[in-house]
């Protein structure tokens, strides 16, 4: 895929020849003239990089800067300001306004194509690290609130499992798999009493368990690899009825692939051992899916493609009998 360029500019034969040339070298360059539009173009079209020149005349380039780093989605978008001979003091300015460089304008199509090819290549670099470190939190939160490592991988054969079995294409199932590792990594923001906490929570700490998928959401977001699955984070503990969080979307509002995250990890917290409670058996665990069905909390279309497919799957645990006890996940 041809990486996306925003070049800000007002409209010129040099501002047309530069599209055109790079264009001719495989980036897809979107044109802007004014302010407001760059501003909607790099949240909605998300670049990996902007060029923005100082020739707006309704703003300067370090304010228009300011405002598009503004935005948490541009958070990790370089944005390089071009001026035709910039001093120290532009240099200050424009990395106060939190530029990734500030170039004189180049000398050439192809010193600036250079220069551009290099800022790419470091921004996937930089991206694919980032995505690595985050990939790492979630398996540490993971890790500390399972209290064993294994419990995504599970969960993720469960989901794919149930997406295969509801007609997602692969590179849906690309998507869920992402999401069934990302969707808790917001919990790295609960404190480890609540997390840990082996009795019931009260309301105050129900509310900050709450506000784990929009941390997470929050988290992946500046990430553009990350975005197709921000709905499934944001969406995975909402209900049926409209009676979840965190917007209390109902029935098909809510992302299938949310509604199928939500009941593969129901199953699986109730299938493993918590401080609060032994690990239940299978039919045991279906029996409380089928009753949050009817209850109007889970999709029971996907509770029954659950409960079929798990029949005599060797990915499904056999557990003897263990005490009841309430859960939340």
């Amino acid at each position: 895929m041809n990486p996306a360029i925003l070049l800000v500019d007002v409209p010129s034969a040099e501002r047309e020849t530069f599209t055109t040339f790079l264009h001719d070298h495989s980036c897809d360059v979107i044109a802007s003239h004014d302010s407001e539009s760059a501003l909607r173009y790099c949240h909605h079209i998300q670049p990996e990089l902007v060029l923005l020149f100082d020739t707006l005349p309704d703003t300067n380039s370090f304010t228009l800067c300011r405002r598009l780093k503004k935005d948490p989605l541009n958070e990790l978008t370089p944005v390089v300001l071009l001026k035709p001979s910039p001093d120290q003091w532009d240099i200050y300015r424009g990395r106060e306004a939190g530029a990734s460089d500030i170039w004189a304008t180049p000398s050439s199509l192809w010193d600036a194509l250079q220069r551009i090819q290099t800022l790419l290549r470091l921004k996937s670099y930089m991206d694919e690290q980032a995505r690595s470190a985050l990939f790492s939190l979630a398996r540490s939160v993971d890790s500390k609130q399972n209290l064993r490592n294994g419990h995504s991988d599970l969960l993720l054969t469960y989901a794919e499992q149930l997406g295969k079995s509801l007609g997602l294409g692969e590179d849906d199932i690309l998507k869920l798999r992402i999401a069934c590792w990302l969707h808790d990594v917001g919990k790295i923001a609960i404190p480890e009493r609540i997390l840990f906490k082996p009795g019931p929570l009260d309301a105050a700490e129900i509310r900050i368990v709450r506000e784990h998928p929009i941390i997470g959401e929050q988290i992946c977001a500046p990430l553009k690899s990350l975005r197709p699955i921000l709905p499934v984070i944001r969406h995975h503990h909402e209900k049926m009825d409209g009676s979840g969080y965190p917007d209390g979307l109902r029935g098909d509002a809510i992302p299938l692939k949310a509604r199928i995250l939500q009941v593969a990890d129901i199953y699986d917290a109730l299938t493993t051992d918590r401080p609060y409670r032994g690990a239940l058996p299978h039919n045991e665990a279906l029996s409380i899916l089928f009753a949050e069905a009817d209850k109007g909390w889970l999709d029971s279309s996907v509770v029954f493609k659950f409960a079929e497919i798990s029949k005599g799957h060797v990915y499904f645990p056999t557990r003897g009998r263990t005490m009841l006890a309430s859960y939340y996940a």
